[in-house]
C-alpha cells in the first residue's frame, strides 16, 4: 500500500463488532489534543478508503495511537479493518477536530456520550489524570447491550478512587438481551439520564460545561434536554459520531 505510513500493533476485540485498536505511526506522528481525531485508511480496488475517528489515549511520543471502533456490517472501511493481521500497514491522517476542551476551563464537566463515541472522553480523563488536574467530571455512557461498555472496568476503577473527580453513569438500552446478562445498573437511553435521573447526577448548569459524542438522535435530544435544564448554547459542544441518514436524505 503505497499511502501507508503507520502498523496495527495491537488490537484489543470487547465484542465480535467492537474492538480497541493500536496504530503506531512510522513517524512519531503530530502532536494532538484529547477529543480530536484522525482518520485510518486502507487501499481498495476503488482507491483509498477513510473513516475518522477519535484517539482513546493522550498523545504520547513514540507510543501507539488508540483508537475504539465499531463494526459496520457491510461497510467499505471497517469490513477490511476487521480482517487486519497485526502487522498490517495502513493509512493513519493527522489530527483534526475542535472538539478538545478548553485547558483554562475549569469549570465542571458533563460528557454524555453513545456506543464508541466514549473514546475522546476516555482520552480527556485520562490526560486529566496524567497532570494531576482535579476537575469534577459526570459521564454518562449509554449503549444497547452491556457487553459493548467500553472502558467500563478503567471508568470503575477511576471513579471508585477519584470520587471527587468522576462519577462514572453507564446505561444500557436492552437489558433483556442475553448480551446484558447480568446487569444490574441503570436502564434506557443515555439521553434519558438526563431526563429522569438529573438530580442523581448533581449538575449546576452554571458551572459546567457540557459535551456530547454519539449518535445524532442522542446529540440533538441531550442537547435539547440541556436548554431545558439552563445549560447556555456555548456551554454544550457536540460531535456526531456518523451520519444522520434521514436528514441527508431530505
Amino acid at each position: 500500500m503505497d499511502d501507508a505510513n503507520a502498523t496495527l500493533v495491537e488490537r484489543h476485540d470487547l465484542t465480535p463488532d467492537v474492538a480497541t485498536l493500536f496504530i503506531r505511526p512510522d513517524v512519531g506522528g503530530a502532536a494532538y489534543a484529547p477529543g480530536q481525531y484522525a482518520t485510518l485508511g486502507l487501499a481498495t480496488g476503488a482507491g483509498l478508503v477513510q473513516r475518522p475517528y477519535s484517539m482513546a489515549a493522550p498523545h504520547a511520543p513514540d507510543e501507539p495511537w488508540e483508537f475504539h471502533v465499531r463494526r459496520v456490517r457491510g461497510g467499505a472501511l471497517t469490513e477490511r479493518l476487521w480482517r487486519l493481521p497485526v502487522g498490517a500497514r495502513l493509512r493513519l491522517g493527522g489530527p483534526r477536530g475542535r472538539f478538545a476542551p478548553d485547558p483554562q476551563d475549569q469549570r465542571s464537566r458533563l460528557f454524555v456520550a453513545t456506543g464508541t463515541g466514549i473514546a475522546p472522553f476516555v482520552a480527556m480523563i485520562r490526560d486529566d489524570l496524567a497532570a494531576g488536574r482535579c476537575r469534577r467530571t459526570v459521564l454518562v455512557h449509554g449503549v444497547a447491550h452491556a457487553e459493548e461498555l467500553g472502558f467500563h472496568g478503567l471508568l470503575t476503577r477511576v471513579a471508585a478512587g477519584h470520587a471527587s473527580q468522576l462519577r462514572y453513569v453507564p446505561t444500557i438500552s436492552r437489558p433483556d438481551d442475553p448480551r446484558s446478562r447480568g446487569w444490574v445498573g441503570p436502564t434506557g437511553r443515555a439521553e434519558s439520564v438526563l431526563e429522569h435521573r438529573w438530580e442523581t447526577l448533581d449538575v449546576d448548569p452554571a458551572a459546567t460545561v457540557a459535551y456530547l459524542c454519539g449518535n445524532p438522535g442522542m446529540v440533538a435530544s441531550a442537547r435539547a434536554e440541556l436548554a431545558a435544564r439552563g445549560f447556555a448554547p456555548r456551554d454544550v459542544h457536540t460531535e456526531s459520531y456518523w451520519l444522520d441518514r434521514t436528514a441527508a436524505a431530505a
